[in-house]
């Protein structure tokens, strides 16, 4: 099974590449969230300064 995804997609240049990817990830997000739920196990994360 994949756990990624490759695609060829073509941005016009009034947009920007990072404003597309967020857009892209933003909606994804939401996608597997509406479909599996809160299924996953969250985590601890910690940041030292």
């Amino acid at each position: 099974m994949s756990n990624h995804v490759h695609m060829l997609i073509s941005i016009p240049p009034k947009y920007s590449v990072s404003h597309v990817i967020g857009f892209l990830k933003g909606k994804s997000a939401l996608y597997i969230a509406q479909k599996f739920g809160r299924r996953r196990k969250l985590g601890v994360i910690i940041f030292e300064h």
